[in-house]
């Protein structure tokens, strides 16, 4: 199980997150009016057993709701994020995939 946690940069602007799933895009932050940035970002990939698919469970709050939405995804699963910081993981220390603390 991978889990990580990000959050915007900038709280009332958002940061932005692209999902890819197969050949379908998500966006949040691409348009102020369209695709509202995000607030925060909370992953979390399950692979139940060697050689079965990830499992993909994505929480997303933008800066213009007070619910989240809720993305439940199978296979292969891409994402990019920018303006927003790495809070939380379950990556060992060293790989650059952990909050800096400072």
């Amino acid at each position: 199980m991978i889990h990580t946690q990000y959050e915007a940069v900038d709280q009332k602007t958002g940061g932005h997150f692209v999902l890819w799933s197969e050949r379908e895009k998500i966006f949040y932050g691409l348009d102020q009016k369209l695709f509202p940035g995000a607030r925060f970002v909370d992953i979390t990939q399950v692979t139940p057993s060697v050689g079965s698919i990830t499992l993909t469970y994505v929480e997303v709050r933008t800066v213009s709701s007070t619910t989240s939405d809720y993305l439940y995804l199978a296979g292969n699963v891409r994402f990019r994020v920018s303006g927003m910081a790495l809070k939380s993981s379950n990556f060992p220390a060293g790989g650059g995939m952990t909050p800096n603390v400072q």
